[in-house]
């Protein structure tokens, strides 16, 4: 059901407040998180922003490395010419 919301709201807060409510209409740990909606909100988008920065951080060193075998290959390249 997460996912769901997921793939409808993109990583937002709207998308953690639906799965939340939707827990809530289907009783699942309902009682928790009618007591804990707040921190339960502000951990998953917490997760999200840490998530975010991992990812941005694997592209950029995926970017680096690519730059460098370029780089590379071009000193390669001009060696054996």
């Amino acid at each position: 059901m997460y996912d769901e919301q997921v793939k409808l709201y993109g990583r937002t807060r709207e998308a953690v407040a639906n799965t939340i409510n939707i827990c809530k209409d289907r009783d699942v740990l309902k009682e928790y998180l009618e007591s804990r909606e707040k921190e339960v909100v502000d951990m998953m988008m917490a997760l999200f922003d840490e998530e975010q920065v991992m990812r941005a951080y694997v592209e950029s060193e995926k970017r680096e490395a690519a730059e460098e075998e370029d780089d590379a290959q071009a000193r390669v390249q001009k060696y054996w010419k």
